[in-house]
């Protein structure tokens, strides 16, 4: 099974700053109490906040925003932080396309119909190149509608 993911360095970033900050500012609050002022000590243990606040901030991350794809090829599902949001059948898709979210990022619209539902695969969140992926997926949903389609020979008696 193949996966697709990528670590979202600006959301990451988003999670993990204030988590910094608010260590920095419990850490000052000791240090202040111990009337730790100044010097050497004071920056070493102030330097603690960054590790800190970007685990917490990462933990968090993981579980609500990080995006993983997981394919093979009959079907495939997105994950993301820890919840299961889509999958499918690659079976049940009929035509693949990239479209630009509202970032202008691409996205990978998989329509069940020429002109019916369609769902959207978030691979500009991963390390996928989009236009080889979608390559990928139009091979696999044609695939799938030759086999159907082939007509099976019979000997006549």
């Amino acid at each position: 099974m193949g996966k697709l993911t990528k670590i979202q360095i600006p959301v990451l970033a988003s999670y993990s700053m204030p988590f910094v900050l608010l260590w920095a500012l419990v850490i000052n609050a000791i240090l202040a109490n111990y009337h730790v002022t100044g010097g050497p000590l004071k920056i070493l243990f102030l330097g603690a906040a960054f590790p800190l606040g970007f685990l917490v901030g990462r933990l968090i991350y993981v579980k609500r925003s990080h995006i993983e794809i997981l394919f093979d090829d009959i079907s495939f599902r997105v994950i993301k932080g820890s919840k299961e949001t889509q999958t499918g059948s690659w079976r049940s898709f009929r035509l693949v396309s990239l479209v630009l979210d509202q970032l202008g990022k691409p996205n990978l619209r998989l329509y069940r119909s020429l002109k019916g539902e369609y769902i959207d695969l978030p691979i500009s969140r991963t390390n996928a190149d989009p236009q080889r992926f979608r390559d990928y997926v139009q091979s696999l949903i044609s695939e799938v509608r030759v086999k159907e389609a082939t007509p099976q020979v019979v000997e006549a008696a």
